[in-house]
């Protein structure tokens, strides 16, 4: 009985979050930030002749995908094979994003192939350190796509002072209504599928320092707590 109860729970948070927050709330938020971009020429350019980009955000600012897909399009997010995965893949939809199913923990390899293939007919969102964490830390996925691909890779991060954070391993960040969202993008980051495994390592260190150095810029000139990872090289 306590297991029917638990899964009848799930699917009603899980109708909630779909139909409530994704089709009413959400909509609306999205549109009251006020948004400030710095996105590098060459990106634009990119996207105005329809080239192929794979953007990396730090999995608790993933929200502001929900922005960048309205200049940039189209586009798919790598998102996780858990529960909760089902109910993202829903709300994104919603905002014209699509989805490849897979993380670095469950089935990480068969998601590198779905996300290569991917490649042909969307640009590529991914979030380097999901879907369990370390927060801040990246794993392999990005810079192989990158060089298997031969995509340039752009990382975008953004930060606003007024933000509800969630206790969870990454603590995801929600900003409330009519904030002022600060993005900035960097890039691009041009790998290839001859480069050794050193030199892959090497590249996925020196993203890691770039992303958290500019993760830790935006929180300081916005004044918010610098997490103490984004001070770590």
């Amino acid at each position: 009985m306590g297991s029917r109860i638990k899964r009848w729970k799930r699917r009603v948070l899980g109708w909630l979050a779909v139909n409530f927050f994704g089709k009413l709330i959400l909509p609306i938020l999205v549109r009251s930030w006020r948004v400030e971009s710095d996105f590098p020429a060459d990106w634009l350019a990119r996207a105005q002749q329809g080239e192929r980009v794979i953007l990396a955000f730090w999995h608790n600012r993933q929200i502001g995908l929900l922005r960048v897909a309205s200049v940039l399009q189209p586009v798919s997010v790598l998102v996780s094979q858990h529960g909760d995965g089902e109910i993202i893949t829903r709300i994104m939809a919603r905002f014209g994003v699509g989805a490849v199913r897979g993380s670095s923990t469950r089935g990480g390899t068969g998601a590198l192939r779905t996300m290569l293939a991917a490649t042909r007919e969307a640009n590529m969102a991914i979030t380097p350190d999901g879907p369990v964490g370390p927060r801040y830390e990246i794993k392999d996925g990005v810079v192989s796509l990158a060089a298997l691909s031969g995509l340039p890779v752009f990382w975008v991060s953004w930060s606003s002072n007024r933000v509800w954070r969630f206790n969870s391993w990454d603590r995801f960040m929600l900003p409330k209504p009519f904030a002022q969202l600060r993005f900035h993008a960097m890039g691009p980051l041009q790998l290839d599928k001859s480069m050794k495994r050193e030199e892959l390592e090497a590249a996925r260190l020196d993203l890691q320092s770039r992303m958290r150095l500019q993760t830790a810029t935006l929180d300081e000139a916005e004044g918010v707590g610098v997490d103490p990872i984004l001070r770590q090289r």
